[in-house]
């Protein structure tokens, strides 16, 4: 997904937690708003409709102007941007497109109506809450803050899994060139130690690509692949099958290998850890608020008390 440059206000409040459909035309009719509205200010709207027929018409314009009064000028303090690219915008347009529909929330928020809008046929909901506020109804991004974080970490807990199982592959297709496995992510500098390193011309592909090095302990936050540490491991536990053993001899990683994903910045990017082996079953457990430090402390896989079997 390449990044989308133009419009960067727009993409934040897309929090895609499921892919959308293809693109679709649109037809917006102007939203009509109740009185002048000061540059930034954030408008009110006569109806739920009129809101969200306002908060399309901006994003299918790229204005980002009109977005601020639509959200708030402020709404960027609430919405990430990250993970947001051009077509996103384009499949949510065409779900719009498709079908869309305000659903009134069956519980009042401090007395007031709530409603969320969804678009397509699959369900899929914005986060940011729509109010009733006096004289109309208006978005309230701070609302809809914890829905969007909760999202966030679910769709970097599954692509932790995801890479996790990819690792795997990239270990074997890495053994069948070298007859062993690599104890590195991303290889010394003209030298193929790692999974990754960059090819020469004619020269076969390393089994894992250029993110990889945004992968290791240490990668700041916002830079880690989908908010994650990931950390080869060089040995096994007593709990794991075949009990406790060591991976390495003589140097070489032969016998095995592990790998724990722990989130990079805990209740932010993830909560939940993981680890795996070359069996393949993916196991998750949630390490607390220490998590950096509990997850350095671990050396070897070890599935044993509180580590549970997840799937992707």
């Amino acid at each position: 997904m390449r990044p989308f440059s133009r419009g960067r206000l727009r993409a934040q409040v897309l929090i895609l937690a499921i892919a959308l459909g293809s693109t679709g035309a649109l037809l917006l009719a102007p939203a009509l708003l109740i009185s002048a509205i000061p540059a930034h200010a954030q408008a009110i709207y006569p109806s739920a409709d009129d809101a969200a027929n306002a908060f399309v018409e901006a994003l299918a314009r790229n204005d980002d102007d009109a977005l601020k009064r639509v959200l708030g000028g402020d709404f960027h303090r609430f919405i990430p941007t990250e993970g947001i690219g051009e077509d996103d915008i384009y499949q949510f347009l065409g779900e719009w497109s498709k079908n869309h529909q305000i659903v009134e929330d069956p519980v009042m928020d401090k007395g007031r109506a709530t409603a969320h809008l969804t678009v397509g046929y699959s369900g899929w909901t914005l986060p940011i809450p729509l109010v009733q506020s006096g004289n109309g109804w208006r978005f309230d991004p701070p609302a809809g803050r914890d829905e969007m974080l909760t999202r966030r970490i679910g769709r970097n807990e599954h692509a932790a899994i995801l890479t996790s199982l990819a690792y795997l592959d990239a270990q074997y297709d890495y053994r069948n060139l070298t007859q062993h496995y690599a104890q590195r992510f991303v290889s010394t500098p003209g030298q193929h130690d790692g999974l990754y390193w960059t090819t020469a011309h004619g020269e076969a592909e390393s089994p894992l690509g250029p993110l990889a090095a945004t992968m290791p302990d240490g990668t700041q936050p916002e830079e880690a692949y989908h908010g994650y540490h990931f950390r080869i491991l060089t040995a096994q536990g007593a709990h794991a099958k075949g009990g406790a053993r060591n991976y390495v001899d003589n140097g070489v990683l032969s016998k095995g290998f592990g790998l724990i994903a722990s989130p990079a910045d805990y209740g932010k990017t993830g909560v939940m850890s993981f680890i795996v082996n070359q069996d393949g079953q993916v196991y998750q457990k949630n390490l607390g608020p220490r998590t950096a430090r509990a997850a350095a402390a671990i050396s070897s896989f070890e599935p044993g008390s509180g580590w549970q079997p997840v799937q992707p």
